[in-house]
Protein backbone atom coordinates (compact mmCIF):
# COMPACT_ATOMS: atom_id res chain seq x y z
CA UNK A 1 0.00 0.00 0.00
CA UNK A 2 2.73 2.54 0.73
CA UNK A 3 4.65 1.98 -2.62
CA UNK A 4 1.49 2.14 -4.49
CA UNK A 5 0.75 5.65 -2.45
CA UNK A 6 4.21 6.86 -3.51
CA UNK A 7 3.77 5.72 -7.29
CA UNK A 8 0.86 7.55 -7.25
CA UNK A 9 2.27 10.57 -5.71
CA UNK A 10 5.01 10.95 -7.83
CA UNK A 11 3.22 11.38 -11.43
CA UNK A 12 4.26 14.02 -13.11
CA UNK A 13 0.57 13.76 -15.03
CA UNK A 14 -2.65 13.01 -13.77
CA UNK A 15 -3.86 9.59 -15.69
CA UNK A 16 -7.19 11.00 -16.31
CA UNK A 17 -5.21 13.54 -18.53
CA UNK A 18 -3.43 11.05 -21.05
CA UNK A 19 -6.65 8.54 -21.11
CA UNK A 20 -8.24 9.19 -23.75
CA UNK A 21 -5.09 10.12 -25.89
CA UNK A 22 -3.39 6.85 -24.81
CA UNK A 23 -6.32 5.03 -25.69
CA UNK A 24 -6.12 5.87 -29.47
CA UNK A 25 -2.39 5.79 -29.31
CA UNK A 26 -3.22 2.51 -28.21
CA UNK A 27 -5.97 1.44 -30.58
CA UNK A 28 -3.76 2.75 -33.77
CA UNK A 29 -0.60 1.29 -32.80
CA UNK A 30 -2.25 -2.46 -32.56
CA UNK A 31 -4.66 -1.70 -35.29
CA UNK A 32 -1.35 -0.83 -37.42
CA UNK A 33 0.51 -3.40 -36.22
CA UNK A 34 -2.05 -6.05 -37.55
CA UNK A 35 -2.02 -4.36 -40.91
CA UNK A 36 1.52 -4.46 -41.59
CA UNK A 37 1.89 -8.06 -40.49
CA UNK A 38 -1.00 -9.56 -42.25
CA UNK A 39 -2.15 -7.32 -44.60
CA UNK A 40 1.11 -5.54 -46.14
CA UNK A 41 4.03 -7.56 -45.38
CA UNK A 42 2.66 -10.50 -47.77
CA UNK A 43 3.02 -7.53 -50.44
CA UNK A 44 6.48 -7.46 -49.93
CA UNK A 45 6.75 -3.30 -50.17
CA UNK A 46 7.14 -1.04 -47.46
CA UNK A 47 4.25 -0.05 -45.47
CA UNK A 48 4.43 3.92 -46.62
CA UNK A 49 4.51 2.60 -50.35
CA UNK A 50 1.31 0.69 -49.70
CA UNK A 51 -0.10 3.36 -47.82
CA UNK A 52 0.41 5.71 -51.02
CA UNK A 53 -1.06 3.60 -53.25
CA UNK A 54 -4.20 3.01 -51.08
CA UNK A 55 -4.22 6.48 -51.00
CA UNK A 56 -4.39 6.80 -54.52
CA UNK A 57 -6.58 3.70 -55.62
CA UNK A 58 -9.74 6.24 -53.48
CA UNK A 59 -9.15 9.14 -54.99
CA UNK A 60 -10.26 11.11 -57.75
CA UNK A 61 -8.79 9.72 -61.11
CA UNK A 62 -6.75 7.90 -59.23
CA UNK A 63 -4.08 10.46 -59.28
CA UNK A 64 -3.84 13.35 -56.54
CA UNK A 65 -0.98 16.42 -56.30
CA UNK A 66 2.08 15.04 -54.67
CA UNK A 67 2.20 17.85 -51.72
CA UNK A 68 -1.62 16.15 -51.04
CA UNK A 69 -0.19 13.17 -50.45
CA UNK A 70 2.38 14.53 -48.25
CA UNK A 71 -0.36 16.29 -46.34
CA UNK A 72 -3.02 12.82 -45.96
CA UNK A 73 0.22 10.61 -44.39
CA UNK A 74 1.33 13.34 -42.43
CA UNK A 75 4.88 13.18 -43.36
CA UNK A 76 7.48 15.96 -45.23
CA UNK A 77 7.42 16.37 -48.61
CA UNK A 78 10.85 15.42 -49.39
CA UNK A 79 10.25 11.64 -47.17
CA UNK A 80 7.45 11.40 -49.56
CA UNK A 81 9.33 12.30 -52.46
CA UNK A 82 12.22 9.87 -51.61
CA UNK A 83 9.50 7.25 -50.99
CA UNK A 84 7.59 7.99 -54.49
CA UNK A 85 11.18 7.98 -56.01
CA UNK A 86 10.91 4.04 -55.01
CA UNK A 87 7.11 3.85 -55.76
CA UNK A 88 7.58 4.65 -59.13
CA UNK A 89 11.01 2.47 -60.12
CA UNK A 90 8.89 -0.82 -59.27
CA UNK A 91 6.76 1.17 -61.82
CA UNK A 92 3.36 1.07 -58.91
CA UNK A 93 2.96 4.88 -59.64
CA UNK A 94 3.97 7.60 -62.36
CA UNK A 95 4.29 10.95 -61.41
CA UNK A 96 3.83 13.92 -64.52
CA UNK A 97 3.71 18.02 -64.21
CA UNK A 98 0.77 19.20 -62.67
CA UNK A 99 -0.49 21.01 -65.87
CA UNK A 100 -2.21 23.55 -63.02
CA UNK A 101 0.61 24.23 -61.59
CA UNK A 102 4.30 24.07 -63.24
CA UNK A 103 5.52 23.37 -59.49
CA UNK A 104 3.72 20.74 -58.73
CA UNK A 105 3.14 16.90 -59.81
CA UNK A 106 0.33 14.96 -60.00
CA UNK A 107 1.23 11.23 -58.93
CA UNK A 108 -0.72 8.46 -60.76
CA UNK A 109 -1.52 4.73 -60.07
CA UNK A 110 -0.08 2.65 -62.75
CA UNK A 111 -1.87 -0.83 -63.10
CA UNK A 112 1.16 -2.55 -61.41
CA UNK A 113 0.16 0.06 -58.13
CA UNK A 114 -3.75 -1.33 -58.59
CA UNK A 115 -2.73 -5.07 -58.66
CA UNK A 116 -0.89 -4.41 -55.34
CA UNK A 117 -4.15 -2.95 -53.72
CA UNK A 118 -6.12 -5.82 -55.64
CA UNK A 119 -3.76 -8.29 -53.67
CA UNK A 120 -3.86 -6.28 -50.30
CA UNK A 121 -7.65 -5.54 -50.25
CA UNK A 122 -8.99 -8.73 -48.93
CA UNK A 123 -6.50 -9.16 -46.60
CA UNK A 124 -7.25 -5.55 -45.00
CA UNK A 125 -11.04 -5.84 -45.90
CA UNK A 126 -10.81 -9.17 -42.94
CA UNK A 127 -8.67 -7.02 -40.68
CA UNK A 128 -11.50 -4.24 -40.14
CA UNK A 129 -14.28 -6.66 -40.47
CA UNK A 130 -12.44 -8.96 -37.62
CA UNK A 131 -11.42 -6.07 -35.41
CA UNK A 132 -13.98 -3.00 -36.32
CA UNK A 133 -17.02 -4.36 -37.90
CA UNK A 134 -17.55 -7.32 -35.65
CA UNK A 135 -16.80 -5.24 -32.40
CA UNK A 136 -19.03 -2.09 -33.53
CA UNK A 137 -22.36 -1.45 -34.74
CA UNK A 138 -22.91 0.74 -38.16
CA UNK A 139 -24.02 3.94 -36.47
CA UNK A 140 -20.63 3.49 -33.97
CA UNK A 141 -18.45 3.48 -36.74
CA UNK A 142 -20.11 6.63 -37.88
CA UNK A 143 -19.91 7.99 -34.57
CA UNK A 144 -15.95 7.11 -34.19
CA UNK A 145 -15.75 8.27 -37.66
CA UNK A 146 -16.89 11.56 -36.74
CA UNK A 147 -14.98 11.64 -33.26
CA UNK A 148 -11.68 10.97 -34.87
CA UNK A 149 -11.82 13.55 -37.51
CA UNK A 150 -12.85 16.20 -35.00
CA UNK A 151 -9.55 15.56 -33.12
CA UNK A 152 -7.17 15.22 -36.04
CA UNK A 153 -8.81 18.68 -37.38
CA UNK A 154 -8.12 20.27 -34.02
CA UNK A 155 -4.54 18.38 -33.92
CA UNK A 156 -4.02 19.80 -37.05
CA UNK A 157 -4.93 23.40 -36.60
CA UNK A 158 -1.72 24.57 -35.20
CA UNK A 159 -0.26 23.07 -38.26
CA UNK A 160 1.91 25.15 -40.71
CA UNK A 161 0.48 24.55 -44.24
CA UNK A 162 3.94 24.66 -46.30
CA UNK A 163 2.37 24.95 -49.68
Amino acid sequence: MVERERTEATRVVDPAVIRASGALLSAETALGRLIDTEAVAPTGLDPTIVDLLLRLDQAPGHQMRAVELSRQVLMSPSHVSRTLDRAEKADLLRRAPDPDDRRASLVTLTPAGRDVIADFAPRLTTIIDRVINQHLSSEEVDTLVDLLGRIERAACEPCVDDD
